[in-house]
């Protein structure tokens, strides 16, 4: 929460304080990094599994093997990505975005620091996946909100008196190395892990390698085409067309996936950890209390977005920037939601050893997407691109089918799923009544639009709420049996 309210708060300091052409190189930066995201060689979460797996059998010296294996290859490979990023940024970058020359010399230095946040971050992300491994999601939670909030901040200080994106670059960069020293530290303290080269073996890499392959070639596919519909957007479009697209595409799409991709180590390793014997529920009954919790709240944000936009823009941008970012928000916040709700059945398919299912989603959704983004922007302009990237969410719609019927779960199939996306959308035509009094982007419509998103929050909480009061009051009659005894 604390995050996604400084990402609320930075988004009009940013739009003030950087110019049009300064906040699309950020962007440009940005997008041209997301083609390395297969840095990590797919290793990552590769030790993960086996880790996970190693663990639900207590074989630790399994666990030092995985990880030294490992850590033996991805450093030097994290390295070699690192560079590469820095050299073909600065050669290829200003080919194909449309960057004015004079901000050339600037986008080249802003890759070359892109490069060192690579490894840092993606080393930590290592790390990360160790935690998880070991189930230690309240530490990652804290650490990561932390070091969020140590990033996010001071950035819209340096944006405010800079206006340059190198500063923003340059002080993500130093976070991200401090949030690896953190991961590093607290993995010796309570692991009893360090590098452990030594423990690296041909046998454990043998083990690891069709995982691995597996992965790093969806990791290859992902990177080329996570943001394809940005990378196109990018190409055509003007400065202003970028800053828009990537404001909403970033800032608000982005961060709605933010609750998917936190969900989506405990179902990856609790499906892992099943699969090793360990005492856990059915996948399927994983995927479906998951997606039953996720699918309330994206339908929500979906919902609630797409009727109270002109007001909220306004409130949270003013009326020129909100006129802007209006065409984009129902389209790219839809397609948010469908990424993110997917995340599920990518969490449980790469659990189940199911990578070349993924690919092979991957690549249907990017070429799609890149058709659709393409297509949409000749016709549309940066409109049509927005709707011609949600139209491509068609592909992890099937990917969710297609996890179902492997899990026998229930997700979009379930009765229940479809009784709630009714009530949702009934509640919010009572709401949208307040459309015939008032303007569409009224003040006045602030109430009507707290009071929707109240209700409904309410309800969703309902059962979570209910099980927490549930065991606090389970807790209070065992505390007063201790007394009485």
């Amino acid at each position: 929460m604390a995050t996604t309210a400084v990402g609320f708060v930075s988004v009009p300091v940013y739009l003030h304080c950087l110019s049009a052409e300064m906040y699309a190189l950020w962007i440009c930066v940005g997008i041209f990094s997301s083609l390395f995201s297969f840095a990590d060689l797919g290793l990552g979460q590769s030790m993960g599994r086996y880790i996970g797996v190693a663990l639900g059998k207590e074989d630790t010296t399994a666990v030092r093997g995985y990880w030294g294996t490992g850590n033996l290859i991805v450093v030097p490979f994290l390295l070699l990505v690192a560079l590469s990023l820095m050299g073909l940024g600065a050669w290829l970058g200003p080919k194909w975005y449309n960057l004015l020359p004079a901000h050339v010399r600037l986008f080249r230095a802003c890759v070359s620091v892109a490069g060192m946040d690579l490894f840092f971050s993606y080393y930590s992300q290592c790390w990360n996946v160790l935690a998880q491994a070991h189930l230690d999601f309240k530490f990652i939670g804290i650490l990561r909100t932390i070091t969020s909030l140590l990033k996010s901040l001071p950035m819209i200080v340096l944006a405010y008196l800079t206006g340059n994106p190198l500063a923003l670059f340059s002080w993500g960069a130093m976070i991200s190395l401090l949030e690896l020293c953190i991961f590093m530290v607290h993995a010796r303290r309570h692991y009893g892990l360090g590098f452990h080269f030594r423990a690296a073996s041909l046998e454990r890499l043998r083990e690891m390698r069709v995982y691995i392959g597996k992965n790093f070639s969806a990791l290859i596919v992902g990177s080329l085409f996570a943001q394809i519909d940005r990378q196109v957007v990018a190409r055509l479009a003007p400065a202003r067309d970028i800053r828009n697209y990537g404001a909403v595409g970033n800032q608000i799409a982005a961060r709605l996936q933010g609750l998917s991709s936190s969900v989506m180590g405990p179902v990856f390793y609790n499906t892992t950890r099943r699969a090793a014997g360990a005492p856990n529920a059915s996948a399927a009954a994983i995927y479906n209390e998951t997606f039953a919790f996720v699918f309330d709240w994206y339908l929500l944000a979906a919902l609630w977005l797409g009727l109270w936009h002109p007001v909220f823009l306004r409130l949270w941008l003013g009326p020129h920037h909100a006129a802007e970012f209006d065409p984009l928000i129902i389209p790219l916040v839809a397609a948010a939601c469908i990424n993110a709700i997917a995340n599920i059945s990518v969490a449980q398919l790469a659990s189940l050893n199911r990578l070349g299912a993924i690919i092979g989603f991957s690549i249907t959704g990017g070429v799609l997407a890149a058709a659709g983004a393409w297509l949409g922007w000749h016709l549309g302009g940066v409109a049509g691109a927005a709707y011609g990237f949600l139209c491509s969410r068609i592909a992890f719609l099937a990917q969710d089918l297609f996890a179902i019927r492997l899990l026998k779960a229930g997700g979009w199939l379930s009765g229940r799923t479809w009784r709630h996306a009714g009530l949702q959308c009934a509640v919010a035509a009572v709401f949208a009544t307040g459309y015939f009094v008032f303007a569409k982007d009224s003040f006045w419509l602030l109430i009507p639009a707290v009071l929707h998103g109240g209700l409904v929050a309410a309800f969703v909480l309902r059962q979570p709420l209910g099980k927490m009061l549930a065991g606090v009051g389970d807790w209070q009659k065992s505390l007063s049996s201790a007394a009485r005894e």
